[in-house]
């Protein structure tokens, strides 16, 4: 059994692949996507300022003014180098071919080839819109089902979950 991805790396692709990488990663997606890590705290400095404001303590208020405007700054800082971060990437405009058999996983792209075995990937994990390959802690690669040009969905689903629960099964 063997499926092919073909995947143009455009800014939409590279975009949704960091936001779905991130969000595997349980400190990334509480510091980049979780709205509440940004927003409760900042209402905290706010009735600390109003506090202050009304027992006359307008030096803490200023400071506690101070932190509410590092916490924009921080989140424009975070998104930018998110941005930056997307803009680095060399493979931006090519097509990557992505074969998995039952042997492993085969990438061909325009700055090289690899084979991975099965024992080199991490679990994936599987969306309803496609798979996220964990190569490492922090490296993965996004397949869109949309990218599939060779078998279907079912297989490529079938072939990670066989080949992933052997090796979890043999690590027992």
């Amino acid at each position: 059994m063997q499926t092919t991805h073909q995947i143009l790396i455009s800014d939409d692709y590279i975009a949704e692949s960091q936001r779905l990488s991130i969000a595997q990663n349980r400190t990334l997606r509480l510091l980049y996507q979780t709205w509440w890590m940004r927003w409760v705290p900042r209402l905290g400095l706010l009735a600390m300022i109003i506090f202050c404001l009304f027992w006359s303590l307008t030096s803490a208020a200023w400071v506690l003014s101070a932190f509410v405007v590092l916490s924009f700054a921080g989140e424009f800082y975070g998104r930018r180098s998110l941005a930056k971060a997307r803009g680095r990437v060399r493979a931006k405009g090519t097509t990557t071919t992505v074969t998995i058999t039952t042997e492993g996983v085969d990438i061909v792209g325009a700055h090289g080839n690899s084979h991975l075995k099965w024992t080199a990937l991490l679990p994936p994990a599987i969306y309803p819109n496609g798979v996220l390959l964990k190569l490492s802690r922090i490296s993965t690669l996004w397949l869109p089902d949309s990218a599939l040009v060779q078998g279907s969905v079912g297989d490529v689903r079938h072939l990670l979950a066989t080949n992933i629960e052997a090796l979890t099964a043999k690590g027992s």
